[in-house]
C-alpha cells in the first residue's frame, strides 16, 4: 500500500512538472507545453523591437526577427507552430510571411476565431517554397492584436498530404497552449 501511495505521488509530480508554465517576459507570452511539444526562442528576444535577429543563430533561417518556434515529432510529419510578435511598423515587414523559405499564399477567405480572451483571424492555405517555386505544406496563419502589439502564428504539419481532423486538432492545442499578454 504504501509503494502504491509512493507511485501515485510520483505520477502526480510527473505531471505536475510537464505542464508547468513558460514565460516568454520579452516576447510577451505564456505557454504550457502540451505532451510531446518542444519550445525555442529564436532571434534576439531581448530586444523589445522585436525586429532584430541573431547575430549567429541556427535559427536565424527562420526569420531575421524574433520570436518563437515550438515543434513535435510525429509518425505522418513534424509538427511545427511558429510565432512572430510586432508593433505596428514591423507588420509591413514582408519577412513574417516566411518561415524560413517557406512563404505563406495569402488568401482572403478568413474566419474569426477567440482564444484566451484575443480575436484572432485565421486563414487556411498552403506554403509556397521560394527556393523551388512548388506548393508546399497546408498551413494555418493565426493574426491578433493585443493592446499595442500583434502576433502573426503559423501552424503546419510537414506532410504533403491534407491534414487530419486529430493531426489538425493537436496542432491547434498547441495554438491554444499560448497566451499573450
Amino acid at each position: 500500500m504504501k509503494n502504491i501511495a509512493c507511485l501515485l505521488l510520483m505520477v502526480l509530480s510527473t505531471g505536475v512538472t510537464a505542464q508547468k508554465a513558460s514565460k516568454a517576459k520579452s516576447l510577451k507570452l505564456l505557454y504550457t507545453l502540451p505532451e510531446g511539444w518542444n519550445a525555442m526562442e529564436f532571434g534576439n528576444p531581448q530586444s523589445k523591437a522585436w525586429e532584430e535577429g541573431a547575430k549567429e543563430s541556427v535559427n536565424q533561417q527562420i526569420c531575421n526577427c524574433a520570436g518563437i518556434s515550438f515543434s513535435k515529432s510525429h509518425k505522418d510529419g513534424r509538427m511545427n507552430v511558429v510565432v512572430y510578435p510586432s508593433t505596428a511598423s514591423g507588420l509591413d515587414s514582408t519577412k513574417r510571411n516566411f518561415v524560413g523559405s517557406l512563404q505563406f499564399q495569402d488568401v482572403e477567405k478568413y474566419d474569426n476565431i477567440r482564444n484566451n480572451g484575443v480575436s484572432f483571424k485565421r486563414k487556411k492555405s498552403n506554403f509556397i517554397d521560394s527556393k523551388t517555386k512548388n506548393k508546399s505544406f497546408e498551413v494555418y496563419r493565426f493574426f491578433a492584436k493585443v493592446d499595442d502589439h500583434y502576433y502573426i502564428i503559423y501552424a503546419w504539419q510537414e506532410n504533403m498530404q491534407i491534414l487530419t481532423s486529430t493531426n489538425q486538432k493537436m496542432l491547434f492545442d498547441m495554438v491554444n497552449a499560448i497566451q499573450m499578454f
